[in-house]
């Protein structure tokens, strides 16, 4: 039996469930005293009356249980007198229905009626009293009465444990009681150890998929959400939900329950999409069994209001908030702790929109109930009181709003430790007021002491969860890193302690994404058994068929069945990739924050990190809260070996975009004459993003990690004021951030195979399986009968174009891969050409030294034409390449398109340099802070240590002249980075192609040291 109580909320709330004991008999001691027998007829219907009453209410149909147990309980008054124990178990399950539908004022007597009649007949000590000593005790807490219901708990835990021993289910059941009662006071360590006891007690008595331990996973993942804790506490969710939906079915109080939770969960992770359709789910379980005015109903308007207001859609929030009042104030009365939630939601919203006249009262109101109901050292006082503080902080009234940020902090550190979400947010509004009172020289120790209580949690929560919610989780640590910054660069600018604060702040962002979910595949790699690492292939074979389907269209398919299919292959990713998280996490290392000091022993003595990064400037003169960060802007922060780091504010992003954007059309037209206004721009784009550096004297090496449009730019072209290029000057390596460097410092995996390169294939045909490589005459003949000359380019193309779209053989790659493979050393370089390059042979493939492939590339640019019919974009599908069979879309069992989605599948764990010498290969959709989304990142999922990608079309032949030369330094033992240096450096002495169309294009990722090349 479930019975629901509410927990502790900042703005959301969440459902915990209580367990009730079960209504049937359990056997008890003889007792001294025996009523006499029941009569047939009216009695006998009474009693199927109340077990078709408790079937009805365990389905949740709660309405049409009533009148059958209010029928039950008047024949057996009439027929047996007022205190008989029959009556008494009438009175229990008409109190049950009542509690459950929130009429507490009914519920009660009912319960004490119930347990004084058992009491006189069976003795203080007997089971039948416990159980209803228990719904009474869950009562109370429903009503917040925590301190009546601890007692009542107690006692029924000692009876039960001394009748049935201590492992009884329900020992376990009111162990679970209990713990609820320590966790709605904020007492999470005692929850937890009582929590962890109960389930282990239901599992052994009641089996892992009995609805009681569902209703222990719920309530002990509320304990770990409430600490933070998001990563323990998801899989618990999600086992709750599993089991109970198999139990109970999709629509009963308890699968609404835990849907109510997960969304919670989303929420308080950023996750506002993902958390609407599961308020909307409970919303619709709870009006259907309960009824549009019952407490849980009020609860999810509130809970779905809150996802509205996050997403700064007032006006569809308001009438929410308002219709969760008005159910709670009619049902629990205008001072139940209950009411004070959504009365801080409509103070919230008013606020948020710079009303603070209507906010205040309702922010006062509900601190007093709150008071009132759990005491003055509940998280939820302390949360009313920060959003008291943040008003009146906000009208300029700072020695009031510090008393009560103060009161907040040292509440919230008592009840949930200094390292708490909580706390880290209330200590980031106060750095607010300390900027407001003009004691700008105290904010960075306040924001420090926000990051390091972030970055814990940031650790704690980001290797255990899916990429989506990733992203989710760091954007709500946005606000705190956008202050950091802005504060450095506009008012602290000299100050040491402010740009070491601003550019750590910088790099616990930037890159997080892509490191974490490299790390958890690099674990489940190296440190799963064989037969443990299935999972990592389904996923794969999911992705590549979600990449077929995509790719495909609807063909024949309905748009309908076509959306269902995509869905459905999403659905079956996403599960998947949640699982290896959590097995990912399993495998972790304890390791330390990432810090300066680290970057920096990283970085070879001749080189500086260049960090880009793109935030928001702060503005303390905002008229309201939602207003208080403005338009995105590049800062550049230059970080030597030694020493201090120092940044300068670039100006407004969409200022550099234009002219990036501008640069690139000329760019792209290699018949503009290079000293013209590719010249020009080259110039002022310099003057714009570098010169300001100032970089140090002796400095030959740049780690440039760019963000934004940033990504897209070739800073080899980029033109000093002394007419120089920078490639020219120096060494070039890019990176998603700084924070790659201490990886990259670390030793490489061993590959498992010998180098690998593919190229120049036969997009007409596909052999059916990888053949021995072919020897160097054959494909020298193949060269001879191909004379057309072309850029690897299919073009941009809206993904249902690419159905049918065919694409031209590439002379240039075919010669390309064969100079390559003769430089690396045949046979111990594997060459795959013409038919023989096809999609199989590359999946077949396990983590060769290294990876060359010259051939088609193709990106789908066009966002708006995109998979119209699912509108929704796939980043890692927009990008990829054409292997053998192409045109035909067979290439062994694949269809020849690898997409950067299918890439990152690929075990590529250990090769030390991948090439995709393709036409805009390291195009992609741009995510800010994590790059480029395409096959770059792809192939640093799949395991390589070091990329080489195309910004743009680049023409075949010089391409393969480019990489012939890249290839001929690397085997000089050149590092990677200064091998494509020299190479680009060549080709632009060449005759008519200074321009940078000609050798610009291909920029080089991660490791630029040099490669270990296999023995001939």
């Amino acid at each position: 039996m479930v019975l629901f109580a509410a927990m502790q909320w900042l703005i959301r709330q969440r459902w915990a469930c209580i367990l009730s004991l079960v209504t049937v008999a359990v056997a008890c001691p003889h007792s001294a005293w025996t009523q006499p027998a029941l009569s047939t007829g009216a009695l006998a219907d009474a009693q199927q009356m109340d077990e078709q009453g408790v079937k009805l209410r365990e389905a949740g149909r709660l309405r049409e249980a009533q009148p059958l147990a209010e029928q039950a309980l008047a024949i057996r008054e009439k027929a047996l007198g007022p205190e008989h124990l029959e009556v008494a178990k009438s009175l229990h399950n008409l109190a049950n229905i009542h509690l459950f539908q929130g009429e507490y004022a009914a519920a009660e007597p009912l319960y004490r009626r119930a347990a004084a009649i058992r009491t006189k007949f069976l003795g203080a000590e007997h089971l039948e009293v416990t159980k209803s000593l228990n719904n009474l005790a869950a009562l109370y807490i429903r009503q917040s009465r925590y301190v009546e219901a601890e007692p009542l708990f107690t006692r029924v835990l000692a009876v039960q444990e001394k009748i049935l021993g201590p492992e009884h289910a329900l020992v376990g059941m009111t162990l679970d009681n209990l713990a609820v009662v320590y966790s709605s006071q904020g007492h999470y360590t005692t929850a937890e150890r009582l929590h962890r006891r109960a389930l282990r007690t239901l599992e052994k008595a009641l089996g892992p998929e009995h609805p009681s331990v569902a209703r222990t996973l719920d309530n002990l993942a509320i304990v770990y959400s409430d600490l933070g804790d998001y990563a323990a506490a998801e899989p618990l969710y999600r086992r709750a939900l599993q089991v109970s939906e198999k139990a109970l079915g999709s629509e009963h109080p308890d699968v609404a329950t835990t849907l109510n939770n997960l969304a919670v969960l989303h929420t308080e992770r950023g996750d506002f999409m993902g958390a609407e359709p599961l308020h909307r789910r409970a919303l619709q379980i709870s009006e259907k069994l309960l009824g549009p005015e019952h407490p849980d109903v009020a609860l999810s308007l509130h809970n779905l209001a809150g996802v509205y207001e996050d997403r700064r859609e007032f006006t569809a929030a308001e009438p929410l908030y308002r219709r969760a009042l008005a159910i709670r104030e009619k049902v629990l009365g205008p001072e139940h702790s209950d009411v004070a939630a959504p009365l801080s939601g409509l103070g919230v919203l008013y606020w948020l929109q710079g009303d603070y006249d209507r906010a205040e009262p309702l922010y006062r109101r509900a601190l007093a109930i709150r008071e009132k109901a759990l005491g003055p050292e509940h998280p939820d006082v302390a949360s009313g009181l920060v959003r008291l503080a943040n008003m009146h902080r906000d009208r300029g009234e700072y020695a009031v709003a510090e008393l009560l940020y103060q009161r907040a902090l040292g509440s919230l550190e008592k009840t949930l430790g200094s390292q708490h979400p909580k706390v880290a947010a209330t200590l980031f509004e106060l750095a607010l007021l300390r900027l407001g009172q003009g004691r700008t020289d105290d904010v960075p120790a306040a924001l420090q002491q926000v990051r390091d209580i972030q970055e814990r949690n940031l650790g704690l929560n980001l290797p255990a969860t899916s990429e989506q919610n990733r992203y989710a989780y760091l954007s709500l640590v946005k606000d705190s890193i956008d202050l950091s910054l802005w504060l450095h660069l506009h008012r602290l600018p000299g100050n040491p302690q402010a740009a070491r604060l601003a550019l750590s702040a910088a790099l616990g962002r930037k890159g997080r994404v892509l490191e974490e979910a490299t790390l958890t595949l690099t674990r489940l790699r190296n440190r799963l058994p064989t037969e443990e690492q299935q999972p990592l292939q389904q996923l794969a074979d999911v992705r590549a068929q979600l990449a077929r389907l995509v790719l495909k269209g609807p063909a024949e398919l309905t748009p309908e069945k076509y959306q269902a299919q995509i869905s459905a292959l999403r659905t079956r990713a996403r599960r998947l990739e949640d699982d290896l998280a959590e097995a990912g996490a399993r495998l972790r290392d304890l390791s330390r924050p990432l810090t300066l000091q680290a970057v920096q022993q990283a970085l070879p003595q001749d080189a500086v990190l260049v960090e880009f990064v793109l935030y928001r400037p702060f503005d303390p003169r905002a008229r309201t809260p939602a207003q208080r960060f403005g338009v995105p802007r590049y800062a550049a922060y230059l970080l030597p070996p030694q020493g201090d780091p120092w940044g300068i504010d670039l100006g407004e992003a969409r200022q550099v975009d234009a002219l990036i954007r501008f640069w690139h059309s000329w760019l792209l037209d290699p018949g503009a004459p290079a000293d013209g206004r590719v010249f020009k721009l080259a110039r002022q784009l310099h003057q714009k993003l570098l010169a300001p550096l100032g970089f140090l004297r002796g400095v030959q090496h740049l780690l440039i990690a760019p963000d934004g449009q940033l990504n897209t730019l070739p800073f080899a072209a980029l033109v000093g004021a002394d007419g120089r290029s920078v490639l020219q000057k120096y060494t070039l390596t890019y990176l998603v951030s700084g924070r790659e460097l201490p990886l990259l410092s670390q030793a490489a995996p061993i590959p498992r195979s010998r180098p690998l390169v593919l190229g120049g294939p036969d997009f007409a045909r596909a052999l059916p399986s990888p053949a021995p490589t072919a020897p160097s005459s054959v494909v020298a003949q193949k060269i001879r009968n191909i004379s057309e000359t072309q850029t690897r380019a299919t073009e941009n193309l809206h993904s249902p174009a690419l159905n049918g779209f065919t694409v031209r053989p590439l002379a240039g790659a075919l010669a390309e891969a064969t100079a390559i493979a003769q430089l690396l050393g045949l046979p111990s370089t594997q060459l795959l050409t013409g038919a023989r390059a096809t999609e199989n042979a590359l999946k077949a493939i396990r983590s060769p030294a290294m990876l060359h492939l010259a051939t088609h590339g193709f990106f789908l640019a066009d966002q708006d034409g995109l998979q119209p019919q699912t509108g929704f974009q796939e980043p890692l599908l927009r990008s990829g390449v054409a292997l053998a069979g192409f045109n035909t879309r067979s290439s062994g069992a694949e269809d020849g398109v690898l997409t950067a989605l299918e890439v990152q599948g690929l075990d590529l764990e250990g090769t030390q340099l991948a090439v995709l010498s393709a036409c805009q290969s390291a195009a992609g959709p741009i995510v800010s802070g994590e790059g480029v989304q395409g096959l770059r990142r792809a192939l640093a999922l799949a395991g390589t240590r070091s990329q080489v990608l195309a910004l743009w079309p680049v023409e075949d032949r010089t391409t393969a002249g480019l990489m012939e030369q890249f290839y001929r330094k690397l085997t000089a033992k050149l590092g990677r980075s200064e091998a494509l240096r020299q190479a680009q450096l060549a080709v632009a002495r060449q005759p008519g192609h200074s321009h940078p169309y000609w050798w610009a294009a291909f920029v080089l990722s991660g490791d630029w040291r040099t490669v270990r090349l296999t023995e001939r």
